[in-house]
């Protein structure tokens, strides 16, 4: 396919992009209208683009699109890409509404430019070029644009997953994630897990604390003694960034409004980012035996909930969806591009989870979920060519 195809539409995919923008897609639980609005916006722009067919599968109202273009093939290359946006946050961090979209020096601001609007646009417009240019692309092509992945995709991906869409011997590309560079193909995630710790002691007077059990105290020495984990769990893995499993002490709620109390209870919270190398429950267990031993040291009662559990996925650096995908990365940018891992999750996680072999990639700013956010007018057009050449190639 002709990358010059793809350049002479730059002007309509700014256009879209801004329509898109416009067009705010926040989840219904964030105080949003959901994405009917923009779906409507984009089956209405694709019905004259030539693809052999377009269809809904809504889930509860919230909708999603498959379009598809067929191959000579029964494998398909598949771009997921999400409609949803994060809320825009503190309008006062915006120097422009995030809702008017505004283009300055190359780049298009606003609220999900980047996340996920610049890899919807450029796989709409590969796609696009692949029909004008009248090419039979060898491998049928899907582009899958979901709902309500920034917030679980029960209503997305989960509902596309039980339509038994998907195939095993198919590509599955979600870009949704990348790097500044363009370098990274992510194939694989920690396993995330999150714990709520609960200390309970005795509240009383802060001048009298022989009189209570101090509640805080005991889960700052807990929090101390958890340091261990990073000795203990100290393998390091090159594939993934950084190379090591990670264990964070993150949110605390409150616990008692004046500072002349000692509190009773206290609770935090801990972020892990287990390298597949471990078994979640060894980190658990390891976590359990030293809150057993700063309840016999301070006399505190501590409590450990699991809130969050996510098992590691990976997709092989050797899978033919990351060949085809570094190749075309290669041709249209020029550099070498490598198979890695993130301690984040992404929605591919949910396909790799159902035995299929997914990748992430994107070249992006990584501007996602901030004030003032925008997408690289020429990212968004070279990555429409890199789609390009995978679905004709």
């Amino acid at each position: 396919m002709r990358g010059q195809t793809i350049e002479k539409m730059e002007n309509e995919m700014v256009e879209t992009l801004k329509s898109l923008i416009a067009l705010p897609a926040v989840h219904p639980d964030s105080g949003g209208e959901g994405e009917m609005k923009k779906a409507e916006y984009l089956n209405k722009l694709i019905e004259n683009f030539g693809f052999d067919s377009v269809e809904r599968y809504d889930a509860e109202g919230r909708p999603n699109i498959v379009a598809r273009i067929n191959g000579k093939t029964n494998r398909t290359i598949w771009a997921v890409t999400h409609m949803d946006v994060v809320p825009a946050g503190d309008l006062k961090l915006w120097e422009t509404n995030p809702f008017e979209p505004v283009v300055k020096d190359g780049k298009i601001y606003g609220r999900g430019a980047e996340d996920n609007g610049q890899e919807i646009v450029a796989s709409l417009y590969a796609a696009k070029a692949v029909i004008d240019e009248k090419i039979e692309p060898e491998n049928n092509m899907c582009l899958a644009f979901v709902s309500d992945e920034e917030t679980g995709s029960r209503y997305g991906i989960f509902h596309l997953l039980s339509k038994k869409l998907f195939k095993k011997d198919d590509y599955i590309i979600v870009p949704d994630g990348g790097n500044e560079s363009g370098t990274l193909i992510e194939v694989a995630e920690k396993t995330v897990l999150w714990l709520k710790i609960k200390t309970t002691g005795k509240q009383c007077h802060a001048s009298m604390p022989e009189k209570g059990v101090n509640a805080f105290r005991a889960a700052t020495l807990l929090g101390y003694k958890l340091e261990e984990l990073y000795s203990k769990f100290n393998i390091k893995d090159p594939l993934f960034s950084p190379a090591i499993s990670t264990f964070e002490p993150t949110k605390k709620e409150s616990n008692v409004p004046n500072v002349n109390t000692i509190p009773g209870s206290d609770v935090f919270y801990l972020d892990c980012r287990i390298l597949p190398n471990y078994k979640t429950e060894e980190v658990i267990e390891f976590i359990e035996r030293r809150a057993k031993d700063v309840e016999k040291e301070t006399g505190a009662k501590i409590e450990i909930e699991v809130v969050n559990r996510e098992e590691s996925t990976r997709t092989s650096p050797d899978a033919p969806v990351v060949k085809k995908l570094k190749k075309a990365v290669e041709d249209v940018y020029h550099i070498k591009p490598y198979p890695g891992g993130i301690g984040g999750g992404t929605c591919a996680a949910l396909f790799r989870k159902q035995g299929f072999d997914a990748v992430v990639w994107g070249k992006i700013d990584d501007t996602c979920h901030m004030p003032n956010e925008y997408c690289r007018i020429e990212n968004m057009v070279n990555d429409a060519k890199v789609y390009g050449k995978i679905f004709s190639e």
